[in-house]
């Protein structure tokens, strides 16, 4: 072998898929701010103690919920089911 030793090929990104991964949907609530469950409580009062724990949840779940609404949407508009299934956006 050469100099280099063994050649380094580079990864293959298949189209229509990024190499990074999405970024994270994390609300930011103050601690006076009324809590995103909707239970009328200052965010202090309800679901501080869980942390970013529960605010990371909170954005997975709005964020399927999105992804939901836009595989309907694509469905009403015709769009072949395994287009919507592999979805990113």
């Amino acid at each position: 072998m050469g100099k280099g030793g063994l050649k380094r090929h580079s990864k293959v990104v298949w189209p229509g898929f990024k190499d990074a991964p999405p970024p994270r949907q994390v609300l930011k609530v103050g601690r006076n701010d009324p809590c995103p469950c909707g239970s009328e409580k200052k965010y202090k009062d309800c679901h501080e103690s869980e942390g970013s724990v529960y605010l990371e949840k909170l954005g997975r779940k709005r964020e399927q919920e999105r992804m939901k609404e836009l595989r309907k949407q694509m469905k009403e508009q015709g769009v072949p089911w395994w287009k919507r299934i592999f979805i990113r956006i």
